[in-house]
């Protein structure tokens, strides 16, 4: 059941970047379904076909690669009011490259691939949202590329503090070392240094 408070937070991070007409977004939020992750449950897996974008109402989901050999590292983590998803979809037959999982007990709002394409040619509000939102993503890939080529482990660290306010509390320290690309004693060394 999708509850008042979800579709609000959804209409609120959706008008941060246009306003929605009435009937667009009673249109829109018929469309919307409710799901709940349990923490460690896939909310994609890497290999399978994207269908969906999810709105994380509640909760915390790690995006993350996986090498033959077994070893994640971490791309990206999305907490409350943010989206999760892959653009692969555009791609005819192409798989989602990594995998996004829940890190705790998560409540979305689940919007088909079929229904985010309808809606782009239903109204201008919805081209101009999505629009945006590839913008703010193309920025955010662009500036996380630059740190790893340029800066050091300690300014990454830092920018992930600001980035993700409150999420080195909510995580275990390694995840946060593998999203750096640092090991363990690496970040340890870090943060007893920032401590000072």
């Amino acid at each position: 059941m999708k509850t008042e408070t979800g579709l609000n937070n959804l209409r609120t991070a959706l008008e941060k970047l246009c306003p929605i007409p009435e009937t667009e977004w009673s249109y829109f939020s018929r469309q919307l379904r409710a799901r709940k992750f349990e923490a460690e449950e896939f909310l994609i897996r890497a290999g399978d076909p994207v269908t969906a974008f999810f709105f994380i109402v509640k909760g915390l989901a790690r995006f993350f690669y996986l090498t033959p050999e077994g070893k994640e590292f971490n791309k990206y983590f999305a907490m409350e009011n943010n989206f999760v998803g892959s653009f692969c979809y555009k791609i005819p037959n192409e798989p989602c490259p990594y995998s996004v999982q829940a890190m705790e007990n998560t409540e979305t709002l689940v919007l088909p691939v079929m229904v985010m394409e309808e809606a782009y040619s239903r109204h201008a509000a919805w081209e101009r949202i999505g629009r945006l939102h590839a913008e703010k993503l193309a920025l955010t890939k662009e500036l996380r590329e630059k740190e790893f080529l340029l800066d050091p482990a300690e300014t990454r660290y830092h920018r992930f503090l600001h980035d993700y306010p409150g999420l080195a509390r909510r995580i275990p320290q390694y995840h946060i070392a593998s999203y750096l690309g640092i090991t363990d004693v690496a970040l340890s060394r870090i943060r007893n240094k920032v401590k000072k």
